[in-house]
């Protein structure tokens, strides 16, 4: 990939200037072993909950709809990932299939490592715990990766949720199915349309993707495999997204009536949503750039959230720490990889490990909230442990 690719998918749904990066944007690891992680493998904070989690991937067929994206033709085809809480019994998960994770680090422009043999903290194919759990589904970025958010999703299944992760099959980077196929991006236009927020293609690819959502959520009362179809709760869904994710998000809440609250982490606001607003408990979490000017869409967007809401500014960080790789940029010295400005775009300045508990524990509280009940004081008011985090004023 070359490095003004890279730096496109980059700053992919942001309207942020495009930064022109003079050489790679990674050069050499830095940094100490941690656990079963070398020092080139992304860190994964340790879920808090007090379940154990599991994850299994599973191979969807939608037979009613014609995929849109696929250049043959056919039935909509999806891998779907659920974490969940477990028996404690297997082995620790990969953190994504072999040929995903290759894609991924080349995709990211990061070592070659980054993924590949990186576990998780879940149990592949364990056996689910029996209850009846609150649902979230989590909407990737443009063109990027359904284990993007991993760190979210362990998070939220060791306190009992069950989270589903998709692939958008044709436009992400990269979806490995179970029979070997590596299915890439469709057509490249998909991954730099963000470019524009005013560019109709991002309707006709968010379409496509709250199509899947629902109908992932139309499974959830039919036979999922490890006892998950008695382990979770359709009545109570959530739905969030990194940068084009969470446009999806809010548009699946305001045209699924299942899905009761959802987060936009990072995203511009594309297709009919982007007018109407939303009327049901939506976060809006930004990186420190990110705002009404720069995001015409977002100006648009804020003003029609008329349920709960709330906008939160994370300072110095940047679009990438609201997904997993942001807790190891500085751990690989991407810092001094990339142009000074391209860093600030793409990372910021804020810790690794302190953007990563941002990145858990707001989703995290927000979600006990809205699909629980359980009162979230760090969504009512700045806090001492995250200075990072303003509140900032819709309108």
């Amino acid at each position: 990939m070359t490095v003004l690719a890279m730096t496109f998918l980059l700053v992919s749904g942001l309207t942020a200037p495009p930064v022109l990066a003079s050489g790679p944007l990674f050069h050499a690891t830095t940094g100490h072993r941690q656990d079963r992680q070398n020092d080139q493998q992304v860190i994964l904070p340790e879920p808090t909950g007090p379940l154990p989690t599991g994850t299994t991937l599973m191979h969807l067929v939608d037979q009613g709809r014609v995929d849109p994206l696929a250049p043959a033709g056919g039935p909509r085809e999806l891998m779907a990932q659920f974490w969940y809480p477990a028996v404690p019994v297997g082995e620790p998960a990969p953190y994504a299939q072999p040929q995903e994770a290759a894609a991924m680090a080349r995709f990211y422009g990061l070592p070659p490592g980054a993924f590949v043999g990186a576990t998780t903290h879940s149990l592949l194919n364990a056996p689910a715990l029996p209850g009846r759990r609150p649902v979230v589904v989590f909407s990737h970025g443009l063109c990027a990766y359904r284990t993007d958010a991993t760190a979210v999703a362990e998070q939220l299944a060791s306190l009992g949720y069950v989270v589903v992760a998709l692939g958008a099959t044709y436009e992400s980077d990269a979806v490995e199915f179970p029979d070997g196929r590596l299915v890439s991006t469709g057509d490249p236009v998909y991954c730099t349309a963000a470019q524009d927020p005013n560019n109709p293609l991002l309707t006709t690819l968010q379409e496509n993707r709250v199509a899947d959502v629902s109908f992932v959520l139309d499974l959830l009362r039919k036979r999922l495999p490890h006892g998950l179809t008695r382990a979770v709760d359709p009545t109570r869904v959530g739905v969030f997204g990194h940068s084009f994710g969470g446009s999806t998000a809010a548009q699946a809440l305001a045209t699924d009536p299942r899905v009761d609250a959802g987060i936009d982490l990072d995203g511009l606001i594309a297709g009919t949503v982007r007018h109407t607003g939303v009327t049901k408990p939506f976060l809006v979490m930004g990186s420190d750039y990110h705002d009404t000017v720069l995001d015409p869409s977002w100006a648009d967007f804020l003003p029609k959230m008329s349920g709960w809401h709330r906008w939160l500014r994370v300072r110095t960080a940047g679009h990438y720490r609201f997904v997993d790789l942001g807790g190891s940029a500085g751990r690989w010295g991407l810092e001094t990889a990339m142009p000074a400005e391209t860093w600030r775009l793409v990372f910021g300045d804020i810790d690794d490990e302190q953007s990563q508990r941002i990145l858990v524990d707001y989703p995290t509280a927000f979600f006990q909230k809205f699909l629980r009940g359980i009162p979230a004081p760090l969504l009512d008011r700045p806090s001492a442990r995250y200075p990072e985090v303003e509140f900032r004023t819709v309108g």
